[in-house]
């Protein structure tokens, strides 16, 4: 998906679990296939799911769509032996590009302190940063991480989120994909902050198609951030589940279109594998120009 030169398109998918997710991943797949994305990336444990799901999934997508699949690894919950297990067996399924995120790690509700908190993950990447400076000395292909536009919950102030980014490139990481936001305000003051110290590595915007008013409120809880007045107030004022459906995905859209006027790096898809809501949204876009002319990083 070319916006401008180097815009890039990619959906998140999470691996299915039974016969009907994976029938449904496949009914994706062949909707989406025309859109040509640069790249596909599949969640770590996802309900309970294992590499080998993520393996057996990425088998169905590759007979629909010619593209980079990009599989995510969560570092709280693993020790080295866990990822050489992981990666070794994704590379022999020509997987070569990975997503690396901290995860959710366990928590004691009766620790407060943060610092307390980390002592207690029984982990050698206690960070996302220490899983891509380890993966980053194998012979991987691109390493992916998170960004965090209204910050991570845990940051203490605005400087240790960039802070953190920065930390994520010089260990390896390669290009990132935003939480979820709502406000195009949040992306353009990540980007231009990271932009002063980091002129090249692509932030790509996470985009989480919303269809109900309790679906923006459960993901913005989630994500720790809050939900603009104008998307709630418009939630608010529809009248039925139908018009709710068609407020968030137009809402969505419009965010996508003042991304693209404002050259985000490119749109990340999270599409809990349903590929409805994206043509959509896409359908609405003024600024969509779908081609895959670039790579998925630059």
């Amino acid at each position: 998906m070319t916006f401008g030169k180097e815009q890039v398109l990619s959906f998140e998918f999470f691996p299915p679990r039974n016969s009907k997710e994976f029938n449904l991943l496949e009914e994706s797949c062949i909707s989406l296939a025309p859109y040509s994305p640069n790249f596909i990336s599949f969640t770590d444990g996802a309900g309970g799911s294992k590499n080998r799901d993520i393996i057996d999934a990425v088998k169905i997508v590759r007979q629909h769509l010619d593209t980079e699949v990009v599989a995510h690894i969560t570092s709280c919950d693993k020790q080295k032996v866990d990822v050489d297990k992981i990666i070794n067996a994704y590379l022999e399924e020509s997987i070569n590009s990975f997503l690396i995120i901290r995860g959710d790690c366990p928590t004691n509700e009766f620790l407060i302190d943060l610092d307390e908190l980390e002592n207690q993950i029984n982990t050698e990447f206690k960070h996302s940063s220490d899983l891509i400076e380890y993966i980053n000395t194998k012979n991987i292909k691109r390493i992916g991480f998170g960004a965090f536009p209204s910050g991570h919950p845990e940051d203490k102030n605005r400087e240790q989120t960039l802070s953190t980014f920065k930390k994520k490139v010089e260990a390896g990481g390669s290009f990132s994909a935003t939480q979820i936001f709502f406000d195009i305000e949040e992306y353009k003051n990540l980007y231009k902050e990271i932009r002063q110290f980091d002129a090249t590595t692509p932030i790509y915007a996470g985009i989480m198609p919303l269809v109900s008013l309790i679906q923006a409120e459960r993901f913005a809880e989630v994500c720790d951030t809050e939900l603009p007045s104008e998307l709630r107030e418009g939630f608010l004022d529809c009248k039925s589940k139908e018009e709710e459906r068609d407020f968030g995905l137009s809402y969505v859209s419009d965010l996508c279109d003042s991304l693209i006027e404002n050259d985000a790096d490119g749109l990340h898809f999270y599409t809990l594998n349903r590929s409805r809501p994206f043509i959509e949204i896409e359908s609405r876009m003024k600024m969509a120009n779908f081609s895959n002319t670039s790579e998925l990083s630059k």
